[in-house]
């Protein structure tokens, strides 16, 4: 009986430590000193913006507010 017991109190701390492992891990990549931005012209509306990303060209580069346009659908 004892060995049963045993069994079952570590398996109930696995699961534990496995949930707070994931619910920790995504987010310690975020950079905690600000973001360098550059300047970019709204593909939309045209007027200079900042992104915190080098604009490549190949892709268009929305302002705040014309990203808030073309923003996937959150499921």
């Amino acid at each position: 009986m004892g060995f049963n017991d045993r069994g079952g109190n570590s398996r109930g701390g696995n699961r534990g430590g496995s949930g707070g492992f994931r619910g920790g891990g995504s987010g310690g990549f975020r950079p905690s000193g600000p973001r360098e931005m550059h300047k970019a012209t709204c593909s939309d509306c045209k007027q200079e913006t900042e992104v915190p990303f080098v604009p490549s060209g190949d892709r268009p580069v929305y302002c705040r507010e014309c990203y808030q346009k073309h923003r996937p659908a959150r499921y």
